[in-house]
């Protein structure tokens, strides 16, 4: 059973009684955790960090020296056999009104290691296999200092100052826990310490008015595999909760002691300048194979693919002699693949090798139009050096119109005439075409249909302020938006709602596995939890009016983040957060009403939220127990 996973939960609500903005669905952005599961002593973590700074002061009080070091110790193997709670501390800053408090370690009830479990517990054991996006790098993860560039990671690590007296042998001594910043050599696979190379940025002179102004943490230099002291680049397991996916996946397979999650794992679009042939991109790729590595070398099997972008391969306008993105995909994927070859830094990992877009079955040799026919080439070059092709694919309006009217999805997964079985027909005629007799493996990366929101696919929807067609339903939602252009009145919402809802979801996830297994295909339903993120609250969105980001996909009533099959019920502002349970109307509008008994509907906090279904009618478990032969009884889940 395939599913689509990216690790980041929801703030507020996820539902359309949000207690802080009724009739908006209000989800600021939140990753499950920024900074990783490092931490220093004495809790146990994959690696410990700490920035040291001695400030010298002559006899007058006034600073004559300053001085730095950094350490950063990675332990790939600390938390083998450890619970839960182990795998899901992180450090935390909260405020008091804009006062930052110290840093506390908290216990994250929604990190990736039990989003794993619960994944695994829901489906009773039954095998599932993940469809993922990041390695935990991105774009912005990056800095030049002076004349090179870097990767730059936040650690929370120990920062301890020392204030030396004129000539005294022993500091007065300040330490606190702080997200600090590591830099890494993007092109380096394998480095060395190199504690000589951090770089202090300081301010006037010595003796009169020497300041700190920051402390660059370049702990680490490139080096030879086979280099005394050389280990993998620590920064590849830094950054985002995307880079823990594989590795907790590996320790939970290890304490089931057997494959209960296989990973695909993805590589997000990193474009500069408009290319993916870039350091950056080439940085992501290695660490998508270096978390692979660790974690089939924990347990054998759980990373099995290597799915390099999402949806970048596709038809553009001839661009004269500049790259098509659709080559530029085919040069990365090269790349990944000479890393797996013999004498490559990641020689004898054997991962199968992939493409993710929604425009492979738009090839056509016979075609006329110039950039159909480039792209078609792109595509049979593409095809000579990856091994699988993942296609997206989603109803068309007309088929989600059907379903509203008769509840049913006949129209997308009818084995003969349904749009579902046409595409997948048009894409393996098209691939068989161009492949020369190669066999490369198909599957649909992405198929799903939201609880919620306004979808690309609502009949009539169109971007920005272009004509509607009378009488659609999107034409039916435009005539309800609010006077201010902030708000969509209920009318409004009722009409997206009776296509995107709990009860039509649940059934087209039944009839999308339910074609899988029929036909044998691989599916990823989109998404195992609701992204509520991608419904954007930060308006406009770019290019478009308030009123037209209003009504957009991606807007604060988009349907982006409704397509999970799970949601967290995680509670949080941005970075001036409470400690405490917040009470429903504390950020935004009015509170809801009192109970019957006179209570206050109380949310938890961010880091203590519960993971639930949203598809009373979607049996979960029974769907991944079809998919196993022979096997009835289902096991018990993981987690504490």
């Amino acid at each position: 059973m395939g599913l689509a996973y990216q690790p980041y939960v929801g703030q507020w609500s996820a539902s359309p009684d949000n207690p802080f903005a009724p009739d908006r669905l209000y989800t600021p952005a939140f990753n499950s955790y920024r900074g990783g599961i490092s931490l220093t002593q004495p809790h146990a973590g994959l690696w410990a960090a700490r920035q040291q700074v001695a400030l010298h002061f002559d006899r007058e009080g006034r600073v004559s020296r300053i001085e730095a070091r950094g350490v950063l110790d990675l332990d790939l193997s600390a938390l083998r056999d450890a619970s839960a709670s182990a795998w899901s501390r992180n450090y935390f800053k909260h405020f008091e009104g804009p006062t930052p408090q110290a840093a506390v370690s908290v216990d994250h009830r929604g990190s990736v290691y039990r989003q794993l479990a619960f994944l695994v517990q829901e489906a009773g054991g039954a095998p599932l296999t993940l469809s993922t996006y990041g390695t935990g790098f991105d774009l912005g993860y990056w800095r030049r200092l002076g004349e090179e560039e870097f990767v730059v990671l936040p650690v929370w690590a120990e920062n301890r100052v020392d204030f030396f007296a004129a000539d005294a042998q022993t500091p007065t001594t300040q330490t606190a826990i702080d997200e600090l910043y590591l830099y890494f050599p993007p092109e380096a696979t394998f480095v060395v310490p190199a504690p000589d190379h951090v770089i202090l940025e300081t301010t006037g002179t010595a003796g009169h008015d020497l300041a700190l102004a920051a402390v660059h943490l370049r702990i680490f230099e490139p080096a030879d595999r086979d280099a005394p002291g050389a280990v993998l680049n620590p920064g590849f397991f830094l950054g985002d909760a995307n880079a823990q996916i594989a590795i907790a996946a590996a320790e939970i397979n290890a304490s089931a002691g057997k494959t209960i999650l296989t990973i695909k794992q993805g590589v997000p679009n990193i474009a500069v300048d408009d290319t993916l042939i870039n350091p950056r991109m080439r940085f992501a790729i290695r660490a998508a194979l270096a978390q692979a590595q660790v974690a089939n070398e924990r347990h054998p099997g759980t990373v099995t693919h290597l799915i390099v972008s999402n949806e970048y391969a596709e038809v553009t306008a001839p661009l004269g002699d500049t790259m098509t993105p659709t080559r530029q995909v085919t040069e990365m994927v090269r790349f990944a693949r000479a890393q797996l070859a013999p004498g490559g830094d990641f020689e004898g990992l054997g991962l199968a090798l992939g493409v993710r877009s929604h425009g492979f079955r738009g090839a056509d040799a016979d075609s006329t139009d110039p950039a159909i026919r480039r792209f078609t080439q792109d595509v049979r070059e593409l095809i000579r050096v990856t091994d699988v092709l993942m296609e997206n694919i989603y109803p068309s309006p007309e088929a989600v119109e059907q379903a509203r009217k008769t509840g049913h999805w006949d129209a997308f997964f009818d084995r003969e005439d349904g749009e579902l079985s046409i595409q997948w027909r048009r894409l393996e005629t098209s691939i068989a075409g161009l492949a020369d007799g190669k066999r490369v493996e198909l599957m649909i990366g992405e198929i799903g249909h939201p609880t919620n929101g306004i979808a690309f696919n609502l009949p009539g929807y169109v971007v920005g302020a272009r004509p509607v067609a009378s009488g659609s339903a999107f034409a039916r939602v435009r005539e309800h938006l609010a006077e201010s252009d902030t708000r969509i009145d209920q009318p409004g919402i009722d009409a997206f709602q009776a296509y995107f809802n709990a009860s039509t979801s649940a059934s087209f996830l039944t009839e999308a596995f339910r074609w899988s297994r029929d036909t044998g295909v691989q599916i990823h339903a989109f998404e195992a939890f609701d992204e509520p993120h991608k419904s954007s609250q930060n308006l406009p969105l770019a290019g478009l009016g308030l009123a037209e980001s209003i009504l957009n996909q991606g807007g604060s009533y988009g349907a982006e983040g409704f397509y999970g099959i799970f949601r967290y019920t995680g509670v949080a502002g941005f970075s001036a957060t409470s400690p405490d349970p917040i009470t429903p109307g504390a950020k935004l509008l009015d509170s809801l009403p009192e109970d019957s008994e006179g209570a206050v509907p109380q949310w938890a906090s961010q880091f203590a939220g519960q993971f639930l279904s949203k598809l009373p009618d979607f049996d979960f478990r029974g769907t991944a127990h079809a998919f196993v032969r022979g096997v009835a009884t289902p096991e018990p889940g993981l987690g504490d």
